[in-house]
């Protein structure tokens, strides 16, 4: 693949790896049934951590303990479904659906074909938010980073039915985020001649995309390597993660959905990654998961608040010390880890966490499970937890159960 910048600290025998896997000629074949070499992937160790830190802080209500509601959700068949971004590079994306039972349990339904194309390259070394939920939690947007496109997919007690396949508004779209009718892509165009930038949808009733006018934006440079787009819960700012530039961009969101911007900020921590507002907090407070920063090249997060459009720290960064940690967050905002050494879970030894997802009543978390940086590269799997009123975790999924494209990359949950 080529990377047209590359971050600080992201090693180089990783991007050689990504390279490798955008070449068509040179992809395995499926490997479900061979077994996988047993190596602990070279990715950063620091990017491992951000999707989960950020996953759990957007579910905030889970570390402070679910509500009445949520747990008699839980004990009297509260189930859902979870989804999976294939990211397909050949013939259709897809998404494949599993049950979520009552004790967070997953069963397969099935895969659907959106239409697109996926992409390794267009990711680089990692974002966030390629599949998300609208808010009602009865459709489903993913990014086609391989054919610059957008699929709109309408949910009904888990069968997937495509509304259809949307231009993206710019090149190699990698994350999303939707409020209120409005749907905002971060089209990052890495690898790629394009300069990067972020563009904004009005979602139709029947949930076709309409350009909003004044809402293509750039970043604060052509080819920054963001990792994240992302509405703050008022609906009145957008922000956007660059990890190569060290930057976090906001932009004002107009009454017709157009942007203002971007204004950018410093980020304290290094290679700003994933981010999520406290939702338990009625001031605008975020959290941004580090990519480095930390000891021995571990991550970090780093606790903002957004006033009036400019970003505050609140304090940090503070260190992870592991791959995958859960946090604490306290009252005036600032974090602590969960558990004193970081560790609260585990996934596969020879898998990195790539996306997460929490169930509707914040009772479960999902993780996707990559083995994309294995030489060859092995299939994806998943593990899911309980969470418990402490924020501590327990495993209800058995990866070893459960086979899904080594190309998977998104993952939502309800």
């Amino acid at each position: 693949m080529a990377i047209v910048q590359k971050s600080p600290g992201i090693d180089a025998p990783v991007q050689k790896v990504f390279e490798g896997l955008t070449d068509p000629t040179r992809l395995p074949e499926h490997r479900c049934n061979e077994e996988v070499t047993r190596m602990h992937p070279r990715w950063p160790r620091a990017l491992i951590t951000c999707t989960l830190i950020v996953l759990l802080l957007s579910g905030l209500s889970l570390l402070l303990g679910p509500t009445a509601h949520s747990l008699a959700a839980a004990q009297h068949g509260g189930d859902g479904h979870v989804y999976v971004l294939n990211n397909d590079l050949s013939g259709s994306n897809s998404i494949t659906v599993f049950n979520r039972e009552a004790d967070g349990s997953l069963t397969l339904l099935g895969t659907t074909a959106i239409g697109g194309l996926g992409s390794l390259a267009a990711f680089a070394d990692g974002t966030q938010g390629s599949l998300i939920l609208s808010n009602e939690r009865t459709r489903l947007f993913a990014v086609d980073a391989g054919s610059d496109q957008i699929s709109v997919v309408d949910v009904h007690g888990g069968q997937l039915s495509l509304v259809g396949v949307f231009a993206s508004g710019g090149a190699g779209p990698v994350s999303l985020s939707y409020h209120n009718g409005l749907l905002y892509v971060l089209n990052a165009a890495n690898g790629r001649t394009e300069a990067a930038n972020v563009a904004g949808f009005h979602v139709g009733d029947k949930g076709n995309l309409h350009p909003i006018v004044g809402a293509t934006k750039p970043l604060s440079a052509a080819h920054p390597n963001p990792a994240q787009v992302q509405i703050d819960p008022s609906g009145r700012f957008v922000l956007v993660t660059e990890k190569g530039t060290n930057l976090i961009d906001v932009y004002g969101i107009g009454p017709d959905g157009s942007l203002s911007g971007p204004t950018t900020f410093q980020s304290v921590g290094a290679i700003p990654f994933g981010m999520a507002f406290d939702l338990a907090s009625p001031r605008l407070e975020f959290i941004v998961a580090d990519a480095a920063g930390g000891p021995s090249g571990t991550g970090a997060a780093t606790p903002y608040r957004l006033v009036h459009g400019t970003i505050d720290a609140i304090s940090g960064p503070v260190p992870d010390h592991q791959i995958a940690p859960c946090w604490r967050i306290h009252n005036d905002g600032t974090i602590s880890l969960l558990n004193p050494d970081g560790v609260t879970a585990a996934t596969p030894s020879d898998t990195f966490p790539l996306e997460e997802g929490l169930s509707r009543n914040s009772r479960f978390l999902y993780v996707l499970d990559s083995r994309l940086l294995l030489s060859p590269p092995g299939p994806a799997t998943l593990s899911g937890f309980l969470i418990h009123h402490d924020g501590s975790l327990t495993s209800v999924v058995n990866p070893a159960d459960i086979t899904l494209p080594f190309t998977a990359i998104g993952l939502a949950a309800e």
